[in-house]
């Protein structure tokens, strides 16, 4: 037969199992947030204001070209500094961060598709 101060040891033995296991899981849940601040803060494309954002989203949506020689023809190439490449590179940046951030389960997929409806 077990006695109520079995039972009340082993009560108190969970609830520290338990509180340990919570504390752990915050304590990476926590790191997990602080990592992903540093790559947004790190961004400087996830720091742009939406008019900024929306223009240069505008302007590559908005391009048209046949191949690479007619896109530098009418552009540039990438490394100039004209506003058609900064808005490309704008653009690519974002999404570049976007990728790096659900390569490091950083954020789940779920959450870009509804951000980029």
């Amino acid at each position: 037969m077990v006695d109520i101060q079995t039972v009340s040891i082993m009560l108190a033995s969970a609830s520290v199992i338990a509180g340990v296991v919570y504390y752990a899981l915050q304590i990476r849940h926590q790191s997990k947030i602080r990592e992903t601040d540093v790559i947004v803060r790190m961004n400087p494309s996830f720091s742009l204001s939406l008019i900024d954002w929306q223009q240069a989203a505008f302007k590559v949506a908005n391009l048209q070209f046949k191949d690479y020689d007619d896109f530098v023809k009418k552009y540039g190439s990438f490394s100039t500094e004209t506003p058609t490449i900064m808005a490309i590179h704008t653009i690519g940046n974002f999404y570049e961060g976007i990728g790096y951030l659900l390569k490091r389960n950083l954020i789940g997929i779920d959450y870009v598709l509804e951000l980029l409806r």
